[in-house]
């Protein structure tokens, strides 16, 4: 069968485009015989639909991975396929397909089937039924319209061995030409979390929380085959909770670093903690994985008070978030990015100024973008079920717009909503949180390569010229953000969209000014700055 997998580029798929579901999907489809095109659409190009027909006229299904996101332009994208390829099965999956099936079946009749939770197993299964001419029914893991009927068959187990599934394919990063900040790694599925808000659907179709990881074997065999194909050398672990499940999870990330370490293999990797996990013992778990090429480390946060963190059904406490900062912080090395939700229907104004203060006073509020951060409610989750219970979801609350369509427990706390959007509508604000890792990989990447060397002395007054100019960005972010509360109801927005926009402009350039010098001095003394 010929089958056209298309990649709607929304949210962080903007900047960073890979799909590593897509990937593992065109890989099983492909073993099993099947052609597969993968594409991509941005959003902008989508009345140009013209121009993406040619490649699928032959196409026999084409396939979706749904987001809070992109599920509109996924929409829009369908409507006009049916239109130039009407003879085409339709087949949603995803987030958003796993947990509005019915409703996208209802609203949506150019949808053919809908795959729930993983979809490897299942569009095999359903490809070869669709071929074959034989019974829906025998196909586990999904939903689909019969006879004017929306029929769910039974659900499908998790896949146990993820070891099984061969690697995922890497066309996306083929037509960009290999020009990506890093390519991602699903090292394992699930997660023990359970935060109330969070999207990570698999398992919730199961009992209980799951968890499954690949072997370390099976995971830095894949590292290993991308390095030596592409010589590309950045990786992003893209699992919920990279030491999950407790004890057996910290001894297999060691043994994933540690083989890592033994096969020679100079790599750089990201990944997600969860902050309850980690104590000051760790400190030598920590070492061995800066040593193997951990260089980021994401940990949801989420809120500046144990009351939020229990609004937001977190396992952390404050005392997990302030000890997790200060045991990363003793690993210069280790760049700390986290998700925090500033805003939320529960919200009060000491619950912002709690929330503020933790940004400041943890060392950790470079990034202005977290004083802005509103709750995104997506379906299925137990926040959703929450303010339903609450009856906080606004009147329209639909799977196609719903992620800010909630009232206010507090009402005042509405007048925070239209300043928070025109403060992200920034393009800077989004542009300095990348621009802040860059550099600090640029600093610390020359620091693990030339540490014992004479321009040590010259990499390390840039890093601490970079930390004092993080504390002035941090202090005038928290003094901004201070202002706007205390002024709300007489709040200047588009003075103050000027003043943070030139702010932040100002600095970025002081920085690249300093990173210039910095490059151009080591260059004169013969050292290299390339760190790829």
């Amino acid at each position: 069968m010929n089958i056209g997998l298309i990649i709607t580029l929304g949210g962080d798929l903007v900047r960073s485009t890979e799909h590593v579901g897509i990937g593992y999907l065109a890989a099983v489809l492909r073993k099993a015989n099947h052609n597969v095109i993968i594409l991509e659409i941005e959003e902008k190009k989508i009345d140009n639909i013209n121009d993406y027909i040619p490649l699928l006229k032959n196409v026999d299904l084409v396939g979706f991975t749904t987001t809070c996101i992109t599920l509109k332009n996924i929409i829009r994208i369908t409507k006009l396929i049916k239109k130039y390829i009407p003879k085409s099965y339709i087949l949603y999956g995803g987030h958003m397909a796993t947990f509005g099936a019915v409703e996208i079946l209802e609203k949506y009749p150019f949808v053919n089937f809908i795959i729930l939770g993983e979809g490897e197993l299942t569009i095999i299964d359903l490809v070869e039924t669709i071929e074959n001419n034989k019974d829906l029914s025998n196909v586990k893991g999904i939903v689909y319209r019969k006879n004017d009927k929306i029929i769910q068959n039974e659900n499908r187990t998790l896949i146990e061995d993820l070891d099984t599934l061969p690697f995922p394919e890497r066309d996306q990063f083929e037509m960009h030409n290999q020009d990506f900040q890093y390519l991602r790694i699903s090292t394992s599925r699930g997660c023990l979390g359970n935060c109330g808000f969070c999207s990570s659907f698999v398992g919730r179709k199961q009992k209980g929380s799951r968890w499954r990881g690949r072997s370390p074997q099976n995971i830095v065999d894949e590292i290993e085959m991308l390095t030596n194909k592409y010589n590309f050398h950045t990786y992003d672990f893209v699992d919920s909770t990279f030491e999950d499940p407790g004890k057996l999870g910290k001894e297999r990330i060691y043994c994933i670093a540690q083989e890592i370490i033994s096969r020679k293999l100079n790599i750089y990797y990201n990944c997600c903690f969860r902050a309850e996990n980690w104590t000051d013992s760790d400190d030598s778990l920590l070492e061995i994985l800066v040593y193997s090429g951990l260089e980021k480390v994401n940990i949801g946060f989420e809120s500046g008070n144990d009351k939020g963190l229990k609004i937001l059904n977190k396992r952390a406490t404050m005392e997990d978030n302030q000890r997790v900062i200060r045991v990363l912080k003793k690993h210069p090395m280790i760049y700390i990015t986290f998700g925090f939700i500033m805003l939320h229907p529960y919200s009060t104004l000491q619950d912002i100024k709690d929330n503020a203060d933790f940004l400041h006073n943890t060392g950790i509020g470079q990034i202005i973008r977290h004083y802005f951060w509103m709750l995104e409610v997506y379906p299925g989750t137990l926040m959703e079920e929450k303010l339903k219970k609450d009856n906080l979801l606004k009147k329209g609350y639909d799977i196609n717009d719903g992620m800010y369509m909630y009232n206010f427990k507090n009402s005042d706390m509405n007048i925070f909503v239209p300043l928070f959007k025109e403060m992200l509508s920034l393009n800077s604000v989004w542009d300095f949180e990348i621009f802040d890792i860059l550099v600090h990989t640029f600093i610390t990447r020359l620091i693990r390569k030339y540490e014992k060397t004479e321009i040590n002395i010259n990499l390390m007054d840039f890093k601490n010229f970079l930390d004092l100019e993080r504390k002035k960005i941090a202090d005038f972010n928290y003094n901004f953000f201070i202002d706007m509360i205390a002024t709300r109801k007489h709040y200047n927005l588009s003075k103050k969209k000027e003043e943070l926009n030139n702010f932040l402009i100002s600095e970025m350039n002081i920085i690249k000014i300093k990173q210039y010098k910095l490059g151009l001095e080591l260059r004169r003394k013969g050292y290299s700055t390339n760190i790829k």
